[in-house]
């Protein structure tokens, strides 16, 4: 660092900062971060001389992504306090806004560090909006790999302040917000598509079966008759099984409370594995699938997913071809195992509609997820990493135009796979008019059903309470 002051040795030094970032280890990189603050001076002190600029951008690049990378916490929160980010996204942004005769480095280097900082320093970035413009016009670079690291950058920007899109059913305030009515112009697209198709009316009439099942069962306590019926329910839509309990109100005092009603369980959700345990008593082979799925759906409800898809796997050894097993690992983390199991289960013959959207979905999210991560880590053009990651990014775009065509437009992530279709067409269609002319289509398809899934989204949210 001393070097960094002398004339005649500045440029190696810089070139020795670079090696050494490029090469050493995470706690080497993690100290010369600390320096970041000398290194942007440097750059803005000599702002003709590209040598310095492309090293300098590159040692910042190297180090500070290492204290900023991270999933739910930064790499080093400690040390990320000592930076001045601001200082460094305009730094480095100005410097790459320089027209030097060999910028590909500066670029490159300085398209990485904008789009890693995004997810743990999103106060940096609304203090200098500049910062976000840089990456939204870094998704009309020809160069697909810069394209993609700027749409993952623009995508974590939010992604700690996102909400939390899984929510619990209340069935009365369900029934209450849909009493209050719907828009006539968005009740014709429902129309259109066919109301009993559409989410909201699976939802109702499920609810409704529901709790006539479990009324039934209060009364005959048979509990396989109870699982054959919730099994059925569970395959066609999310909210199928409501997490309530019996409530009673004493004849004498009028006062209310909640009883188990001689059955082996208080709430409803706690029914499934007992309803499980009983169908596999019967010892039928053809009913075991059911079994499962009441387990399976049993663990989501409780979030403990990674019981769910143990179970799925192994029910799937048994069978195959049952979508159910596939749709409950598609909610895994891990992107190669959910998309994998996405498409196997979307090949499956005997599936309902609510499952083959719900693979769908989770499809688009993991290919694009997927794609954007293995062409931010740099492939060269051509070579196998590269044409995978562009695979996939293909792979979600079009799983989304056929989901946003043929699933329900009330569907509460039709929003999200909207936003997918778009950012997606923004990535992958090259050469677009600054109005977007040529992605006009996808943004009606967006307006459209955006209309119709935030009257959902109304719907849900003032029916729901979070877990």
């Amino acid at each position: 660092m001393p070097l960094l002051n002398i004339d005649s040795t500045r440029h190696i030094a810089l070139r020795a900062l670079a090696t050494v970032t490029h090469h050493g280890g995470l706690s080497v990189r993690m100290e010369i971060a600390k320096q970041a603050t000398v290194l942007t001076k440097l750059i803005r002190d000599f702002p003709d001389d590209p040598k310095i600029a492309e090293l300098g951008v590159t040692t910042i690049a190297h180090s500070v992504t290492s204290v900023v990378e991270g999933g739910a916490t930064p790499a080093n929160l400690r040390i990320l306090k000592m930076l001045d980010i601001v200082d460094i996204l305009r730094t480095v942004i100005e410097t790459v806004k320089k027209p030097y005769r060999h910028p590909r480095a500066i670029i490159e280097h300085g398209v990485e560090v904008v789009a890693m900082a995004t997810m743990h320093c999103a106060d940096a970035f609304k203090t200098y909006p500049g910062a976000i413009q840089f990456l939204v016009a870094g998704l009309r670079s020809q160069d697909w790999v810069c394209r993609c690291t700027c749409l993952g950058g623009i995508i974590r920007l939010h992604r700690l302040e996102a909400e939390d899109d899984q929510r619990m059913l209340d069935p009365n305030r369900f029934m209450g917000a849909l009493m209050r009515g719907v828009p006539s112009h968005l009740g014709d697209i429902m129309m259109s598509y066919g109301p009993t198709r559409c989410e909201i009316y699976m939802t109702l009439t499920c609810s409704k079966d529901f709790q006539n099942a479990m009324m039934v069962c209060a009364q005959d306590k048979n509990l396989y008759s109870l699982g054959l019926k919730l099994a059925a329910l569970i395959l066609k839509t999310e909210f199928s099984i409501g997490d309530g309990m019996f409530e009673v109100e004493d004849p004498v005092t009028r006062e209310r409370s909640f009883d188990d009603m001689g059955l082996p369980f208080k709430t409803y959700a706690e029914s499934l594995p007992h309803c499980a345990r009983v169908i596999r008593g019967k010892n039928k082979f053809e009913e075991l699938d059911l079994a499962d799925i009441l387990d399976i759906k049993y663990l989501v409800m409780k979030q403990r997913l990674p019981e769910a898809i143990s179970l799925a796997k192994k029910s799937l050894q048994r069978n195959p071809k049952q979508a159910y097993f596939y749709y409950a690992i598609t909610l895994s983390a891990d992107n190669v195992q959910g998309l994998r199991a996405a498409k196997q289960g979307m090949k499956c013959k005997t599936i309902t509609p609510f499952v083959r959207f719900q693979m769908m979905q989770r499809a688009v999210e993991h290919a694009g997820d997927m794609g954007i991560k293995i062409l931010q880590d740099t492939p060269d053009a051509g070579n196998d990493k590269w044409e995978e990651g562009i695979a996939f990014l293909m792979s979600a775009l079009e799983d989304a135009k056929t989901y946003i065509e043929q699933a329900p437009p009330d569907n509460r992530h039709m929003k999200n796979v909207s936003y997918w279709f778009i950012l997606l067409s923004v990535a992958i269609k090259d050469n677009l008019g600054p109005d977007l002319r040529e992605i006009q289509v996808g943004f009606i398809f967006f307006m459209r059903f955006k209309l119709i899934a935030l009257i959902a989204q109304f719907i849900f949210l003032h029916s729901t309470r979070m877990p």
